[in-house]
């Protein structure tokens, strides 16, 4: 029997927080090319980070200038502004807030300690706060490009981090290409995963139902903030 989510999210945090100790060199782009391996990410149901009929560009590793190593760390998933953007997996939500690459963003760590990242956001649901436990299928926020994706189509930028990679600090990245083909699509979202949005009568799911009032700016990093995870697992104890 697994525990409860609420559990397995205190123990995530702790872990996070512990994390903290390792050596600053942990965060630091080390790697000049992107890793090739798919570690598998463990048990759980994981469904596609976005809602409708969206594809991955095939875009992981590609020279980006202004990322650490200078290759692109994720996919880019594009759809209309305002389609909604789901959590892939269960767990806690953290890191929500404002960078200059990423632009609105958060990021999620699953049951099984993978962290998923997901930038360019024009909004978030009620659900894209730090802390926040979520199940797959629950939507976080909706579709843009805010930070360095203004101006171009709207999409999520999403990064897929296995548990066994994070030593490598933000180069811990690998290709999502192989999972997303593999999750399973989400048809339609019950009111309790919306969380309080409500799609265009319409146009489901093409609307967004937030309007971002304001938000902290948490961190300049490009990658992985911990220190956000550390304040929710310090909290939390």
């Amino acid at each position: 029997m697994r525990a409860p989510l609420g559990l397995v999210a205190l123990a995530l945090l702790a872990a996070a927080s512990a994390a903290l100790a390792a050596p600053r060199a942990r965060q630091i782009s080390i790697l000049r090319v992107p890793p090739v391996v798919q570690p598998a990410l463990g048990p759980g149901a994981r469904v596609f980070p976005v809602y409708g009929s969206v594809y991955p560009s095939a875009t992981f590793g590609a020279g980006r200038a202004d990322a650490p190593g200078a290759w692109h760390h994720g996919d880019d998933l594009f759809a209309p502004l305002g389609t909604p953007v789901l959590a892939c997996a269960d767990g806690v939500v953290f890191s929500v807030g404002w960078n200059r690459v990423g632009g609105w963003r958060l990021w999620l760590v699953d049951r099984e300690g993978n962290e998923f990242y997901y930038a360019h956001l024009s909004a978030y649901s009620s659900f894209g706060v730090d802390g926040a436990i979520v199940h797959a299928g629950d939507v976080l926020g909706f579709v843009g490009d805010s930070g360095d994706a203004e101006g171009t189509p709207d999409h999520l930028h999403f990064e897929v981090h296995p548990v066994s990679l994070l030593p490598l600090g933000y180069d811990g990245a690998v290709d999502p290409d192989p999972y997303l083909r593999a999750w399973r699509r989400v048809e339609t979202i019950p009111r309790r995963a919306a969380a309080g949005w409500r799609p265009h009568e319409n146009d489901p799911g093409r609307e967004a139902g937030a309007v971002l009032l304001g938000a902290s700016d948490i961190s300049n990093a490009n990658g992985l903030d911990r220190s956000s995870l550390a304040r929710l697992g310090a909290a939390a104890g």
